[in-house]
């Protein structure tokens, strides 16, 4: 439909918005299903070349956006109707706003005369996403009395203030009040008006260009730069590279690693552990510093890239570096610095942005390979790493025949994603495991991760996101809890159009808690803490239509993988559960961790001159 088509003055403007952001690069088009949203839905069922979905729950469609908005850089949209409806945004807005993700979270609204007077289904939606929306507006009723420019020009408005710059990108929330008529009724409007925005109806170029972005690069150089008249004069300078959140971020990452040279603590979301591409990455380090009087020698100077690391062990091993002397540079694109202890002496705010397909295509081409001469100190954290997954692999990987353990779902998981998929790892165990125990994936995995406010919300929805934007497929790995907490996120999924494999771990409750200092207290922890479910994945895989597996061995794991990998390429969805037992799986974890201790104690030894 173009504009001279619109049968009403609702189509017309919702029509001008969506074309609009549709030109600016919009990578996903969600619509939740309402009546007051209807001009809204018909404007998105007229866009070409945008994938859409239509979610039947607000709070998962938020999610998907928000999985597109990170797979390619570039906003995503979320339509809903009035009411309760854009409550349920608020837990995706969080998680964007704390990881400047761009999203549009498109809210329809009752018209003004219908507010305060208890008309159906009429809240206060202004402001409803208060901080954590990085810009927000209320559009008016459609009507000749606003110019079409403005439209145009508020929609690009939204597009530029959801992503740039990077560090106070987000969530911008447009709530937008529409009189009847909601349905596509043909009404008579002045065509005339057209006239005033006819370079725009004319061409395909959005209204308003994109504002000037700095290339990775261009970022990369600056950060190569700072970080070495940092760490001047350092012996054990460390790059640690936190989640990152956008294939910008992620490629300057890969420039920064391969320039310095230096040990790279590389988090499993940091886009450092697909492939070989950098080699001065490390798979293991949450476990290299289980010891710290066997860990290579601690830091003089650390830059961190990125958010926090995902393993709590890591930060606080930084933590006591720092307290020692050494310092710490940032280097950061959102709006939070990582820097708890408040101990950094030098940051650098950087601003890459990906906002239309080429951008972001070229953000994520041409991988930097490590050949430059390493830091000297490399050599000692590599051979540590080494060793370190040789274990892994005779402990997780030898006995193909051995009943499946936490540690090894998370390893064989990760070795299995092909190329160009997508691996969600959700938050709790599954993240933390698959950080301390899974090696080198495939070239062009892409790694997801929810790290920003690190809840379990919408986990199942963000991996649906990432497959429907990339056109690939995605696994997800969850835990029990987490995929019970998106459940309705299971007919997304089936329905989407791409493959998506979910893998949870069941062990009947939050096994993350047993971890933590509640396990001393078990009064506490069963059941108020680890919240047992005794669901049947089973059931909700037949409901929504998938394949469902249940291995048991190691063998069987692959086995079920390869099957469900091979159906994904076909666009078909599978579930497959892994029951696990919380107690024993500690117990795993423990001695797998004594045997890696052990390890790295004789290897220090023998580095002192003792006996190997």
């Amino acid at each position: 439909m173009g504009a001279a088509d619109a049968p009403n003055w609702n189509a017309l403007w919702a029509h001008l918005a969506c074309e609009e952001w549709r030109r600016r690069g919009l990578s996903l088009a969600v619509v939740c299903p309402g009546s007051r949203s209807a001009p809204l839905a018909a404007a998105v069922a007229g866009l070409r070349g945008v994938p859409t979905l239509i979610a039947h729950d607000e709070r998962g469609g938020a999610f998907a956006a928000l999985g597109a908005a990170r797979a390619t850089g570039r906003a995503a949209l979320v339509v809903t109707t009035s009411g309760t409806a854009v409550a349920n945004l608020l837990p995706a807005a969080v998680e964007a706003s704390k990881t400047g993700t761009p999203l549009l979270l498109v809210t329809a609204d009752r018209p003004p005369e219908l507010h305060g007077c208890g008309a159906n289904q009429c809240i206060r939606q202004q402001g409803i996403f208060g901080s954590f929306a990085a810009w927000a507006i209320d559009m008016p009723c459609a009507g000749p009395d606003v110019q079409l420019s403005w439209v145009l020009a508020t929609a690009g408005e939204a597009w530029d203030r959801a992503h740039a710059p990077s560090h106070a990108a987000g969530p911008v929330h447009i709530n937008w009040a529409f009189r009847e008529p909601l349905a596509p009724v043909v009404e008579a409007w002045d065509r005339a008006s057209l006239g005033e925005i006819e370079r725009w109806t004319g061409g395909s170029a959005p209204w308003r260009e994109p504002i000037a972005q700095e290339s990775v690069d261009s970022v990369a150089a600056k950060v190569i730069e700072g970080a070495r008249a940092f760490a001047a004069g350092a012996q054990q300078p460390i790059l640690c590279v936190g989640p990152l959140y956008s294939p910008g971020m992620r490629a300057v990452a890969q420039r920064v690693a391969a320039a310095l040279g230096w040990p790279v603590l590389a988090d499993i979301g940091s886009g450092l552990r697909s492939g070989r591409s950098c080699v001065n990455a490390l798979r293991h380090a949450d476990l290299i510093v289980l010891d710290p009087a066997a860990a290579p020698q601690a830091p003089d100077a650390v830059v961190r890239l990125g958010s926090l690391h995902s393993s709590r062990r890591v930060n606080e091993w930084i933590s006591a570096s720092l307290a020692q002397g050494g310092r710490l540079m940032l280097v950061r694109s959102t709006a939070e610095p990582a820097d708890p202890d408040r101990a950094a002496s030098a940051e650098l705010v950087v601003d890459v942005r990906a906002d239309r397909p080429a951008a972001a295509r070229n953000a994520t081409a041409d991988p930097v390979r490590a050949g430059r001469a390493p830091q000297a100190s490399t050599a000692v954290w590599i051979s540590a790493d080494d060793a370190v997954d040789a274990m892994l692999q005779e402990e997780l990987d030898a006995d193909n025949s051995a009943i499946i353990d936490e540690p090894s779902v998370a390893r064989i998981v990760a070795e299995a994603a092909p190329r160009g998929s997508t691996l969600l790892l959700g938050n709790s165990m599954p993240v933390r495991d698959a950080d301390m125990h899974a090696s080198w994936m495939a070239d062009g995995v892409h790694i997801a991760v929810s790290r920003g406010a690190s809840g379990i919300d919408g986990m199942l929805a963000t991996a649906v996101g990432h497959a429907k934007a990339t056109g690939e497929p995605a696994i997800a790995l969850l835990g029990d809890l987490t995929l019970l907490h998106d459940l309705s996120s299971l007919a997304l999924a089936s329905s989407c159009g791409v493959g998506v494999v979910i893998v949870v771990v069941n062990n009947d409750g939050g096994g993350i808690f047993h971890f933590l200092p509640l396990q001393r207290h078990p009064a506490l922890l069963e059941p108020w803490s680890t919240a047992p479910q005794g669901a049947d994945f089973a059931a909700a895989a037949r409901i929504f239509g998938m394949s469902f597996a249940q291995p048991q061995r190691r063998s069987d794991l692959r086995s079920a993988l390869a099957t469900a990998l091979a159906q994904a390429r076909d666009g078909c969805c599978s579930l497959i559960e892994v029951r696990t037992d919380r107690a024993e799986n500690l117990a795993f974890h423990r001695a797998l961790q004594s045997k890696v201790t052990a390890l790295l104690q004789a290897r220090a030894e023998h580095a002192r001159g003792g006996s190997p």
